[in-house]
């Protein structure tokens, strides 16, 4: 019987690492190994020229562009030529950071390459970089046009990436350390952000109606009334999955406004709002309390940034956990309702489903991938994300996000 070992790089039959097979046979066994790497190396794609063209785009540097210069594409009066210097550093750019991608998972353990989940997000990503690299050069208005629509069909079928990545690797975390995964997840979601920010740049460009808004950046983002729409969805999706719901109550400096990424904080905001709504609903179960006590968000506004604190009454994280909130796929979803995380009537999952359509990408309900992606997403433009916990009482999440507009220098995409 031919037993197998794993190898970051591949799955190699153990006889092969025989060492009298080894001093017997050494070009057999270099003939063999020559096979199998080959192997690996073209199992994702059988026309190693396509390859190829992936890796050389890979090897280049990416090209980091500034919020500034970002924003500065979209500023009124937009122009054709504007446009289209916005869509040649988009085309220019996005090949390469695609590219990495690829060969990201492509570099992956072998046996992980060939999950289905991830082999889906590799040929997204891959098919993503053809398209683009094939465009035609962009030098008129209407070819800028098709541009846009193709970008956006991109964008779109990358809707669900998070969330399929986050069952594959519920799959095959047996192959690969914590620690590896949580690198793996933490510099494909970072760079994931930072391509659809471009992409989603130059596709608002196209539908630019409001003045205080620049792309998909809102000079005049409102978190009070982001967190009260977010938390009218929510207390919705609560009550018809539950039957019952807390109140919200918006305090603080209420008419703060400031420079964001509104789609970033909808996420955010989404996914705290749930894990409050349902944690709060579900301690009232447990210690027979008749009416749930309100969610209090309290914004706060700095001279170069904005605070937002969440507190609920839902009993806390129990001290054992608490380590580990902000890990991937760590989950406190009772393991009867993990077990229909794909059912669409699963009400709650919708929450983050909705987020990630709307833009960025989310988890669903129970993979665990909540508050690291929350996390992720609140520091990407250097602000933070924690949160303390009074077990038996409840939790204080406190989110600062920067004011953009006062660092566009430095903010580098």
């Amino acid at each position: 019987m031919i037993t197998f070992r794993i190898f970051r790089f591949g799955i190699f039959p153990e006889h092969l690492n025989n060492s009298r097979l080894k001093a017997t046979f050494p070009l057999f066994q270099r003939h063999i190994t020559q096979r199998y790497t080959t192997q690996v190396i073209s199992f994702y794609d059988d026309k190693v020229t396509k390859i190829n063209k992936v890796l050389q785009y890979a090897e280049q540097s990416i090209r980091p562009v500034t919020l500034k210069q970002l924003i500065r594409f979209g500023q009124p009066p937009l122009s054709t030529p504007t446009l289209l210097d916005s869509a040649r550093y988009t085309k220019s750019e996005l090949p390469v950071r695609l590219a990495r991608r690829v060969k990201a998972l492509q570099k992956l353990p072998f046996i992980v390459g060939t999950n289905p989940y991830i082999k889906k997000i590799y040929q997204l990503y891959f098919d993503s970089f053809e398209l683009i690299c094939n465009f035609s050069d962009i030098t008129e208005e209407k070819t800028d046009d098709k541009f846009a629509e193709m970008l956006a069909q991109i964008v779109s079928n990358h809707s669900e990436n998070i969330p399929t990545l986050a069952k594959g690797f519920q799959e095959c975390k047996k192959y690969m350390s914590a620690q590896d995964i949580k690198n793996f997840l933490d510099d494909m979601i970072s760079a994931r952000i930072g391509i659809r920010l471009i992409a989603e740049q130059h596709i608002a460009l196209h539908n630019a109606h409001n003045p205080n808004v620049i792309g998909i950046i809102d000079t005049r983002t409102s978190p009070a009334e982001l967190i009260q729409s977010c938390a009218n969805w929510v207390r919705e999706l609560c009550e018809g999955h539950y039957g019952s719901s807390p109140d919200i109550i918006i305090d603080g400096q209420t008419d703060t406004r400031f420079a964001y990424v509104p789609v970033h904080l909808e996420y955010i905001i989404s996914e705290v709002l749930k894990n409050a709504y349902r944690a709060t609903v579900e301690y009232s179960s447990k210690i027979k309390r008749d009416n749930h006590p309100p969610i209090v968000a309290t914004i706060s506004k700095g001279e170069n940034n904005v605070g937002i604190r969440i507190r609920d009454q839902g009993g806390g994280v129990a001290p054992d956990h608490l380590p580990s909130i902000f890990d991937y796929s760590f989950t406190t979803v009772p393991h009867d309702e993990d077990s229909h995380t794909d059912n669409v009537d699963n009400i709650l999952s919708n929450v983050s489903r909705h987020a990630m359509q709307a833009g960025l990408g989310g988890p669903i309900a129970g993979l665990g991938y909540g508050l690291p992606l929350a996390r992720i997403y609140a520091t990407f433009f250097g602000g933070s994300l924690n949160l303390v916990s009074l077990h038996t009482y409840g939790c204080d999440l406190f989110l600062r996000l920067n004011d953009i507009s006062k660092s566009l220098d430095d903010l580098q995409i």
